[in-house]
C-alpha cells in the first residue's frame, strides 16, 4: 500500500494498528475500527480520524466523510481533547471538503 518505514514503537498503542493498515502489512479497516473501541476517547478519535484518511486515500469519499465527521464530532474532539492539534486537523479537513 504505502511505503512507511517500520520505525520505532509508538507509545500510543493504537498507532501500531494505524501504521500496519497504511503499510498494508496485516491490519484491516475493521481492526482499526475495533482499536477505537477501548473505552478511550482519544483512541476513538484517532481511529475515526485515520480511518477517514485511509478511506479517502482509497477513493472512498463517502466512507471518508462519515469517519472524518465522526472524528470531528467525537467526545474527544469536542471535550478534553479539543486542545489537541489533531482535532483541529479533523475540523480543517472537513471544512476544506465541505463536510460540515
Amino acid at each position: 500500500m504505502m511505503s512507511l518505514p517500520k520505525g520505532k514503537t509508538d507509545r500510543r498503542k493504537i498507532m501500531s494498528t494505524v501504521y500496519s493498515l497504511f503499510r498494508g502489512d496485516g491490519a484491516t479497516e475493521h481492526d482499526l475500527a475495533d482499536a477505537g473501541h477501548t473505552g478511550s476517547q482519544s483512541d476513538e478519535f484517532y481511529s475515526l480520524f485515520y480511518l477517514g484518511l485511509y478511506c479517502e486515500s482509497k477513493g472512498e469519499r463517502s466512507k471518508a466523510e462519515q469517519y472524518m465527521k465522526a472524528a470531528k464530532n467525537s467526545s474527544y474532539a469536542t471535550g478534553y481533547g479539543a486542545a489537541d492539534y489533531m482535532t483541529d486537523c479533523a475540523r480543517v479537513h472537513c471544512q476544506l471538503r465541505g463536510w460540515m
